[in-house]
């Protein structure tokens, strides 16, 4: 049933393991670090989680009283535990309502894909705890697969490895990037750096080769005409992976698909759970 308050807002928000964003009336985003309440892209610690968003809420409330309606995102593999877990934090937060959308469709939107054709297209949005693959066709998720494995997990690999603090990793991790070229290894001509653009590699390899093979997985499972329009229409890569140095070429490489990024891949999930809010209005299907 539809709220009673038409003048209720209505927003969307993106509970991401690195960082919590809430985009309300034409775009205001609003964002805060998710403070260590996700894990692999679901919530691990509610009461860190209700802390981050609590305020964000607030902020959007009509006369500082009436609560908004939000939109949320969830990864393609959620289990029903998860999915409630996320709901309760939202409503212990200052929601009145909560609906639920896969988070790759949401990127697909954000992405200014072309959700509604009739021909099957892939998006794989590389998060900081999640790589989620989906096939979308005719504004449905035909098939998806989540590898609870993203940046953070690159970010950690570095950190144990190399010795470096979190902040540190993520400046390597947009220096050097994934490709791992050998050719920069060899022709590198201080033997220190060499050694430590070494140790990069072997920490970063593994890590990137999780997501590549659960890539490849999702590819090869699905049906062989579904696989054919894909290779025609190609991948879109979203998520703060997209961003690093490289992930494109690789992805491109290890399914020998055609791989584009939208301008701000980043960004491109709460872009796209901010454009299906007034879809769900429409459709009346806020709880």
């Amino acid at each position: 049933m539809g709220s009673s308050f038409s003048f209720r807002q209505k927003v969307a928000v993106d509970v991401g393991t690195f960082r919590i964003r809430v985009a309300s009336g034409m775009f205001q985003l609003m964002e805060r670090p998710s403070m260590s309440a996700l894990q692999a892209g679901v919530i691990v610690d509610a009461d860190a989680a209700v802390s981050v968003l609590e305020p964000l809420l607030a902020r959007v409330k009509v006369l500082g009283v009436v609560k908004p309606q939000v939109l949320t995102c969830a990864p393609s593999d959620v289990t029903w535990e998860e999915r409630m877990r996320l709901i309760e934090v939202l409503m212990r937060a200052g929601a009145t309502s909560v609906v639920v959308v896969p988070e790759p469709l949401a990127a697909a939107i954000g992405a200014e894909m072309d959700v509604s054709s009739p021909y099957a297209q892939m998006v794989i949005d590389i998060g900081d705890g999640v790589t989620d693959c989906a096939v979308i066709r005719s504004s449905r998720v035909l098939t998806g697969f989540s590898q609870r494995t993203g940046c953070a997990a690159l970010r950690n690999a570095l950190v144990k490895r190399v010795n470096v603090s979190q902040e540190q990793a993520d400046k390597l991790l947009h220096s050097f990037g994934v490709s791992l070229s050998r050719n920069r290894l060899h022709h590198q001509p201080d033997e220190t750096l060499r050694d430590e653009y070494e140790q990069y590699c072997s920490a970063v390899a593994p890590v990137v080769e999780i997501i590549l093979s659960a890539i490849d997985r999702f590819l090869k499972d699905i049906p062989a005409g579904m696989g054919a329009e894909v290779i025609d229409s190609g991948i879109v890569l979203t998520g703060g992976g997209a961003l690093m140095p490289g992930m494109r070429s690789r992805v491109e490489t290890e399914t020998g698909i055609r791989t584009t990024c939208p301008g701000n891949p980043q960004t491109a999930v709460i872009k796209g759970a901010h454009a299906i809010l007034p879809v769900v209005t429409a459709l009346n299907q806020w709880p």
